[in-house]
């Protein structure tokens, strides 16, 4: 019996294909950038979760602060309250009211202080440390001016936001589908090229037999199977462009959004700091007349709350502009550093 030994190497090489390599590898670069702007977006949304956690610590220990410096001042008056009591110049009453009112302080100081320990968890959350890890924040909240336009902050959104690149690497994708569907109606030509070893001892020695040629294809009919994957493209190109849009909108709407809250609460700033220097001098000048017989303890009260609340409105005066600009740097895009 004679032994018979065939080895056989083909290569195809694509000339043209219709656009369908071309747009595969389009839809893979547009599938990339999608994800790598996708990975963007969640470091700035951490960033911003993060200066916010941060901003609420601050807030949480201002305000435990200030409802310290309450107590203080309502236990201050208290003990002169108890002391004019005690020579017969004022009533009872008097006592009674300066105690309720430092009670009540007290029960908001330790309100105050278990929001700070909540504040501190839910930050140590975000940026990974174990929830009971303690904090010590070396500053409070600050006003620190900036130079922001809206016109500049939404033309840095447009160009930077990393969900209008992604729309934008959508609709790239819905266009690089439609090129593939395309190819389906159009021919596809291939080069190949073959060589074949044979004869009667292994692996074969005989390496005459080989051919080379160019192979056209036509899909002539397939019951509208390509026309319809071209007309669902074409409808997923309107649908990534319309979305981007959308984006676009909403993108230019937080921006502004954010932009105008942080204005907002810039002018709050400087309006609380007017009213926390009024509300000072009112309590002071309550306290004198209250010592002098001319004055209640009403007024004193009074004063004191106005002052707490002044001082409150302040703080989150201060904590509306920090976190806002914080949101108007996340809706611009601003990158993160190092990522």
């Amino acid at each position: 019996a004679n032994n018979s030994h065939t080895n056989t190497v083909n290569i195809t090489v694509p000339i043209y294909t219709g656009g369908r390599l071309e747009g595969a590898i389009d839809q893979a670069k547009k599938n990339l950038d999608y994800y790598q702007y996708g990975m963007s977006s969640s470091y700035q949304t951490t960033r911003y979760n993060a200066e916010k956690g941060y901003y609420d610590v601050l807030q949480a220990a201002n305000t435990v602060n200030l409802d310290k410096e309450t107590v203080d001042r309502l236990n201050e008056h208290l003990k002169n309250t108890q002391a004019q009591f005690a020579v017969g110049v004022v009533a009872k009453a008097d006592v009674l009211r300066s105690q309720v009112e430092l009670v009540n302080a007290q029960q908001t100081l330790t309100q105050a202080e278990n929001s700070y320990e909540v504040a501190v968890s839910s930050l140590n959350n975000v940026i990974g440390l174990p929830t009971a890890t303690r904090l010590n924040l070396s500053q409070g909240l600050e006003y620190k001016p900036n130079d922001y336009t809206l016109d500049n902050c939404v033309t840095y959104a447009m160009v930077n936001r990393p969900e209008i690149h992604q729309a934008e690497a959508s609709v790239g994708m819905a266009q690089a589908a439609e090129k593939i569907a395309n190819a389906g109606n159009l021919p596809q030509v291939s080069l190949g090229a073959s060589n074949q070893w044979s004869n009667d001892s292994f692996p074969g020695q005989n390496k005459n037999n080989w051919a080379l040629g160019v192979t056209l294809t036509q899909n002539i009919w397939d019951y509208g199977v390509t026309a319809a994957k071209v007309r669902e493209a074409k409808a997923n190109i309107v649908k990534a462009q319309e979305s981007y849009r959308q984006i676009s909108d909403n993108v230019r709407l937080a921006v502004r959004t954010s932009y105008l809250s942080m204005r907002e609460a810039e002018k709050r700033i400087k309006t609380t700091e007017v009213a926390v220097a009024q509300a000072e001098e009112d309590y002071r000048i309550a306290q004198l007349r209250y010592r002098a017989g001319v004055g209640t303890n009403t007024d004193v009260m009074d004063a004191s709350v106005a002052l707490t609340t002044a001082k409150n409105n302040y703080i989150q005066a201060l904590y509306d502009y920090n976190t806002s600009t914080a949101l108007l740097e996340q809706s611009m895009g601003v990158p993160v550093e190092n990522e």
